[in-house]
């Protein structure tokens, strides 16, 4: 979930509704259907590189995207990261930001955002971020699973 707000620039509702039947890593797309949309309008929003390499663990899965307890557990990565607040909506204004900064086409952005038009781009996120943070950006990928830097913890 915090994958998709990063890289596919869902709002936090969207991905609340959000079905995994919606997420088609095999044609390169997420689905926002008309009735999850803030804009009561149907959306197709690709699966960047890095995003897909977040999500391929979970190719197979069904039901839900937000999993049981999803709050909890937001506020354990919250207090990690040592944030003193989670913004609402932080990641999908992250992935306006370098999503712009590294394509320059704000009517595309806009689009994949669900935006009717470029111009709340422009006034908000243009040159925000220099082209080599963006490019940093969109390389955070997961590192390779290796079973053996598994540490089981103890549940005392």
């Amino acid at each position: 979930m915090l994958a998709i707000g990063a890289f596919a620039g869902l709002r936090e509702a969207e991905i609340q509704r959000l079905d995994w039947s919606e997420v088609d890593l095999a044609r390169g797309h997420i689905e926002v259907t008309a009735a999850k949309a803030k804009s009561a309008k149907r959306r197709i929003v690709p699966i960047q590189p890095n995003l897909a390499g977040w999500l391929v663990l979970y190719g197979s899965m069904k039901g839900r995207i937000v999993p049981e307890g999803a709050r909890s557990k937001l506020e354990r990565v919250r207090r990690a990261a040592e944030l003193t607040r989670w913004p609402v909506n932080g990641l999908r204004h992250s992935y306006a930001s370098y999503r712009l900064a590294a394509i320059h086409d704000a009517p595309r952005v806009a689009s994949e955002l669900g935006h009717t038009s470029p111009q709340m781009l422009y006034s908000t996120y243009r040159e925000l971020v220099l082209p080599e943070e963006a490019e940093r950006y969109w390389t955070i990928e997961p590192q390779p699973f290796e079973g053996e830097k598994v540490v089981a913890f103890s549940t005392s």
